[in-house]
């Protein structure tokens, strides 16, 4: 009998040690934020990046305090009279996979293909382009292609939380030529997963006494070198966003088959990373490469977008978090919607070209929270009132508006100033 009770109760030690360090930290608050499984968490721990940080802000979010009345009132622009009234941008994120969950930060750098370290990575499932049986003829059967996914057909990719971490010479751990520091850092990913039989259900009672719940990890390189990309059997394939179809580096021996029955996906899951020796070039909307000095490209973002203005209120609809729109900057100060008619901006010490609106789908309508889908909401608002630009459509909802730096690179922190240079009208194009 002691043979038999002998496993669980070293089990049960071990996920009261990890536990009862937790319980210390975090004593008199206790964060009732979503964490790792027990075992895999102290694991986690030991398995770090090599000589990289995580980037991330130390406290829990700068959009805390988002729905404070003050943010629904514009306010006048900066001047030596009212420099306690600039305006401000408020919010930083990057979205490493796209469609998963972000990082806020306090500070990040610009690129030519936007904010660095954003929407490199998209998930993509394999299919065909019509049914295949057991009679289907082996060359029909061939003809198959990778597309990429998005909240739009699988709300639960917000639950995919993502960690970045890049290579920082200050790190006890740093080496020039560590696996980690020669492929520019690592993406580590987790999604809600509890590990049948009874070792997931000790691990699921022990994360409920934090308010938690289990998780599973992976983790990838962020640009693998050459070598590394031998090495781990990684390929080039074709995959198709949108109209376009590129050749991007398919990771997907790292993915876990667990993540593809989580997300409710029948075919065959991918993880693409983009080639940056092979930009998807943006003409539709940007401006030309004789004004800039560059031609704009991008990874696998829709748009560079930024969102500051207020929803109105609608019975039955759920409380909108500026996260819900996904942008990257977002910002406070101005009246609302003020944004419709700028041209060129200046944030912090660099100018930046507002090229177009964005036009809305329905992925909003996606809490990025919990990963739930509302049936209307804000779609259909949006559709009521901002229906705006005729170039989007007569019933397509525009909020926010597409950046484009006018420098390759630049740099922007929370608090920066925001400064109108020009305004003008706008015309969105169509894919």
């Amino acid at each position: 009998m002691s043979a038999f009770i002998e496993p669980y109760r070293e089990l049960l030690e071990d996920y009261y040690e990890i536990y009862s360090e937790q319980l210390l930290d975090q004593i008199p608050e206790i964060s009732t934020t979503t964490c790792t499984s027990l075992s895999a968490q102290a694991k986690l721990r030991a398995e770090e990046p090599k000589g990289c940080r995580k980037l991330g802000l130390k406290i829990e979010s700068n959009l805390l305090n988002e729905f404070d009345k003050k943010f629904s009132e514009g306010r006048p622009p900066s001047t030596e009279e009212t420099s306690a009234e600039w305006w401000r941008l408020k919010s930083l994120w990057i979205y490493p996979v796209k469609s998963c969950r972000g990082v806020e930060l306090n500070r990040g750098s610009v690129i030519s293909t936007g904010m660095e370290y954003d929407r490199q990575f998209t998930f993509a499932q394999l299919k065909s382009p019509f049914p295949v049986t057991s009679n289907t003829p082996d060359k029909e059967k061939a003809a198959h292609k990778w597309s990429f996914i998005t909240q739009r057909q699988f709300p639960l990719l917000a639950q995919v939380k993502t960690e970045m971490w890049v290579p920082d010479q200050s790190m006890d751990t740093y080496t020039p030529h560590g696996d980690d520091v020669e492929s520019g850092g690592v993406v580590i990913m987790s999604f809600p997963y509890q590990e049948p039989g009874w070792r997931g259900t000790v691990a699921k009672w022990g994360a409920s006494v934090m308010g938690k719940v289990p998780e599973k990890h992976f983790r990838v390189p962020f640009d693998p070198s050459p070598v590394q990309i031998e090495k781990a059997g990684y390929s080039y394939e074709n995959m198709t966003i949108w109209k376009e179809t590129v050749s991007a580096l398919n990771l997907e021996i790292d993915i876990p088959e667990e993540l593809r029955y989580y997300l409710g996906i029948s075919n065959k899951l991918g993880l693409f990373r983009i080639d940056n020796a092979k930009l998807r070039e943006v003409h539709r909307n940007a401006p030309k490469k004789s004004e800039l000095g560059y031609q704009p490209v991008t990874g696998f973002q829709d748009a560079r977008s930024r969102r500051r203005a207020p929803m109105p209120a609608v019975k039955g609809a759920p409380r909108l978090s500026a996260a819900r729109f996904r942008a990257n900057m977002i910002i406070t100060g101005p009246d609302a919607y003020l944004e419709d008619t700028w041209r060129r901006i200046k944030i912090g010490y660099y100018e930046y070209d507002v090229c177009c609106r964005t036009a809305r789908c329905k992925m909003p309508n996606v809490d990025q929270v919990t990963g739930e889908r509302h049936a209307s909401e804000p779609d259909r608002t949006l559709r009521s009132f901002r229906s705006i630009d005729e170039g989007a459509g007569p019933n397509v909802g525009c909020l926010g508006m597409q950046l484009v730096p006018v420098s390759a690179e630049s740099a922007l922190r929370v608090g920066d100033e925001v400064t109108v240079l020009e305004t003008g009208e706008h015309h969105y194009i169509k894919q």
